[in-house]
């Protein structure tokens, strides 16, 4: 780590998940898409904007950035899958009494948990990495407010920007806690 995480790391890190959020989904918010295609498009596409601006970020100041973007696209592609096009795993078999709003917190806390998991392959090295562990699911499952917020003002693009600030302020705190905690020693064998 070449750079000090503070929080001028935490500014940077929630003002690129703004950007991330709402930059790429944007392009699917057209007529073309029937409404369960945007859906869909809009969550890869923040899930590629997201993961690189977290790399983008971690540049410098994490000596295995190198692996956040292709583990978090991993996280998020088999996070999606399980959600959209596995329904029998999703947990929507055993709910559906539930309102749509607690389903869809559901739904991207089992995303959130899947990338956190990725993720954290690369911070489990760090004596708090197993914080990422709750951190990830929390505030993606959260975020669901900010796209709520957004969707009541009738603007997809105000609904992205929300959910990534919540996304980012929150995996941001945990990010900074988790980089600033000492490596764990690797134990050495005895001969």
């Amino acid at each position: 780590m070449s750079k000090k995480v503070g929080w001028s790391f935490w500014w940077l890190w929630t003002i690129a998940h703004v950007i991330g959020s709402a930059v790429l989904p944007l392009l699917v918010w057209q007529d073309p898409y029937d409404l369960r295609s945007r859906i869909f498009l809009n969550e890869i596409l923040q899930g590629i904007g997201v993961s690189l601006a977290q790399s983008m970020v971690l540049r410098d100041r994490f000596t295995k950035e190198g692996w956040w973007l292709p583990l978090s696209l991993i996280g998020w592609t088999i996070g999606m899958t399980l959600i959209f096009f596995v329904p029998s795993l999703s947990i929507h078999v055993h709910l559906s009494n539930f309102p749509p709003m607690t389903l869809l917190i559901i739904d991207f806390a089992i995303i959130g948990t899947i990338v956190g998991i990725c993720q954290w392959q690369l911070l489990k090295s760090f004596r708090t990495g197993g914080l990422w562990l709750f951190a990830s699911p929390i505030a993606l499952s959260l975020s669901i407010f900010g796209l709520q917020l957004g969707y009541m003002a009738k603007s997809s693009a105000l609904a992205t920007a929300l959910q990534g600030v919540i996304y980012g302020a929150i995996t941001g705190l945990a990010a900074i806690k988790v980089l600033r905690s000492p490596k764990i020693l690797p134990k050495s064998r005895k001969q």
